[in-house]
C-alpha cells in the first residue's frame, strides 16, 4: 500500500517469528491516536484485533455458561450497570468455542464503581454461569 493512499483502510503484512515483536508501523500508532493498544485474538474467526488504549490497565473477564437462559445478557447487562461497567473496550457478547459456551469482555478496571470481588460474586451466581475468571491483561 503506497504511503499517499488515503482511504477507508489500511494494511500491513506482519510477520510471527520467535521473537514475539510485531513492527507496527507508525502511520497506524499515528492514526489511532495512542501509544497503547489492546490486541485481541478472536479464536473462533482467528481474527486479530487491536483498540486504542487511554491506560494500559486492562481486565479480562470471563464467563463459561452451562445452560443459557432467554433472559442471560439482560440480567449481565444489569450486573454490569450496578457496577460501573458502562464502556466496555472489547465483548464477545455470547460465543462458542467448540462445544463451549462463552461471554468474555475487556476493560478499564478505573470505571468499575464496585469491588472486584463482590462483581465476580454477583457474576458467580448467575444462571448458567459455570465459572468465572478475571485477569490483569499482560503488557
Amino acid at each position: 500500500m503506497s504511503n499517499d493512499y488515503d482511504g477507508a483502510t489500511a494494511g500491513r503484512v506482519l510477520v510471527f517469528d520467535s521473537s514475539e515483536s510485531v513492527k507496527f508501523p507508525s502511520k497506524f500508532k499515528d492514526a489511532m491516536g495512542t501509544d497503547r493498544g489492546l490486541m485481541v485474538l478472536v479464536h473462533k474467526d482467528r481474527l486479530i484485533k487491536v483498540f486504542p488504549l487511554e491506560s494500559d490497565e486492562v481486565l479480562f473477564l470471563s464467563l463459561e455458561i452451562g445452560k443459557l437462559s432467554n433472559d442471560f445478557l439482560t440480567k449481565l447487562s444489569q450486573i454490569f450497570k450496578r457496577a460501573g461497567l458502562v464502556d466496555l473496550l472489547f465483548s464477545t457478547g455470547v460465543c462458542l468455542r467448540g462445544t463451549r459456551c462463552f461471554y468474555e469482555c475487556y476493560f478499564n478496571p478505573s470505571q468499575l464503581s464496585s469491588d472486584i470481588k463482590e462483581l465476580e460474586s454477583e457474576l458467580g451466581v448467575l444462571e448458567g454461569v459455570q465459572r468465572v475468571v478475571v485477569e490483569k491483561v499482560e503488557t
